[in-house]
């Protein structure tokens, strides 16, 4: 009578208890494009790259994705290892540091007074899907804005964008595309510092 007791008590614990399974979880990887640029008029300039602006959703590590026209929603089982907006910001600030473009590059936090302010908008960085799941894709879309440090007057500015098919209708389809969306959109800023700078 005891065992029969305590297995019924087991059993309606067991059934309170819910195990779900491990989130996986995702990084960006895109390697930095070769730098074509021959920049001569920024290379006695000091440059600050500001932190980026992004939607709140690109500050977390929900790896969300639109279905049709409207509808936004979350991977149950899949995130990002690193905030899409610290990770992009980082990319960027790694792409001119190797570009050599500037004679010093500080991050946002730095109290140095600079020549120049790079500020980045990231305006969609998302995966995207038919309504019927079909079909996906990947859209990344970001507008730079070069600063004069000492006027606070816009240099240049320009919005760049690249979008992307994935090979897969899913979480892990959706980062190798915006990873390859994302090296398109560093390659033409790239370009367009390298002109900035002629």
């Amino acid at each position: 009578m005891k065992l029969l007791i305590v297995s019924i008590i087991m059993f309606w614990f067991s059934g309170c208890a819910t195990v779900n399974p491990p989130k996986s979880e995702y990084k960006l990887n895109s390697q930095m494009p070769t730098h074509v640029g021959s920049g001569v008029a920024c290379g006695d300039k000091s440059l600050k790259v500001a932190e980026a602006f992004s939607s709140s959703t690109l500050m977390a590590l929900n790896m969300n994705y639109v279905q049709g026209t409207n509808k936004q929603f979350a991977y149950a089982q899949a995130q990002w290892a690193t905030a899409p907006n610290q990770a992009i910001s980082a990319k960027l600030l790694e792409l001119i540091r190797v570009s050599n473009l500037f004679q010093s590059v500080q991050v946002s936090k730095s109290r140095s007074k600079n020549d120049l302010i790079l500020e980045t908008n990231i305006e969609d960085f998302m995966q995207y899907y038919s309504e019927d799941f079909r079909d996906s894709y990947a859209n990344v879309a970001m507008t730079l804005t070069l600063i004069d440090g000492n006027k606070n007057s816009v240099v240049a500015t320009k919005t760049f964008h690249a979008k992307v098919l994935t090979k897969t209708a899913d979480a892990e389809g959706g980062v190798v595309a915006l990873d390859t969306a994302l090296f398109d959109v560093l390659s033409q800023i790239d370009g367009w510092l390298g002109k900035v700078c002629q």
